[in-house]
């Protein structure tokens, strides 16, 4: 089974010369300083899925970073909200393969198969969260050999997010799998600039002091727009349970406004999960 692309030309280029093209343009253009090398090992990262012009400023320094300091690894777990309400509360993607006009990407199913989630096929049929993370993927390891598994949350709770990540850290315990967990999330939605920050500013303080539920509560209390708390959380999790006093860095923050002058914008922040040692 083959995943067909449902966002391609529209969030990010139509083609691989497209792609590859926007990329390198706003690497030249380097908005943000490549971050200092963390004494610890890389764990994964918050990053933005919107279309590759407004967000890949803050998208592309992780994997920058990554390359940088040869961290590849076996498989990418991309955890991404589900906007459209299709299918499971908590699902896998059963395609072994995603596709693209770049290429081809396999699906770990084998790390997979040790998820006790369902396949299902309409969570992710239609979604942009978890593809339009790929062709970063297809650009800068593209010397390199890797699989992709993507989880799908429309159940974006903390006991959700708290049960995903203990399982992802048993299924890497199992198979010994090196993985690095993406958690798919833009921040707030329709604000401006200034309200924007400010909304956001709720949920990276509770971030930085690994304040897992506190992320939902504050989501709920502030009434605050954060599309992808859900996988956040889940990285958070999986993170405490890799080292208790895991780091966060915050890489890259932004908003579309910066590429499309706007009053109303939508918030990108790219965060860096290591740990401490």
């Amino acid at each position: 089974m083959i995943r067909e692309p449902a966002v391609e030309g529209k969030f990010y280029g139509g083609n691989r010369k497209a792609v590859f093209q926007l990329i390198e343009e706003i690497e030249r253009k380097n908005r943000y300083d490549d971050p200092d090398q963390e004494r610890g090992r890389t764990i994964g990262a918050v990053l933005p899925h919107a279309g590759h012009f407004y967000s890949g400023w803050q998208t592309i320094p992780f994997f920058r970073y990554l390359l940088k300091r040869e961290e590849i690894p076996e498989t990418f777990v991309i955890i991404n909200p589900n906007h459209l309400g299709a299918g499971s509360a908590v699902s896998l993607d059963p395609h072994e393969v995603w596709r693209n006009s770049i290429g081809m990407i396999d699906t770990d199913m084998e790390f997979g198969a040790h998820l006790p989630y369902p396949a299902d096929a309409s969570a992710q049929k239609n979604e942009h969260s978890a593809e339009v993370i790929i062709p970063y993927l297809q650009y800068f390891f593209r010397e390199y050999t890797f699989k992709i598994l993507t989880v799908c949350l429309k159940d974006q709770t903390y006991e959700t997010a708290s049960k995903l990540a203990l399982d992802l850290h048993v299924a890497e315990e199992t198979t010994g799998r090196n993985i690095q967990i993406i958690a798919s999330s833009d921040f707030s939605h329709f604000l401006s600039p200034e309200q924007g920050y400010q909304q956001d500013q709720y949920v990276v303080d509770m971030i930085g002091k690994r304040d897992v539920s506190g992320i939902e509560q504050v989501i709920r209390e502030k009434h605050i727009s954060v599309c992808g708390y859900g996988p956040i959380m889940t990285l958070m999790e999986y993170a405490k349970r890799e080292d208790q006093k895991f780091r966060t860095n915050i890489l890259a923050r932004g908003h579309s406004g910066e590429v499309h002058p706007s009053s109303e914008v939508v918030d990108y922040i790219s965060i860096l999960f290591s740990t401490a040692t």
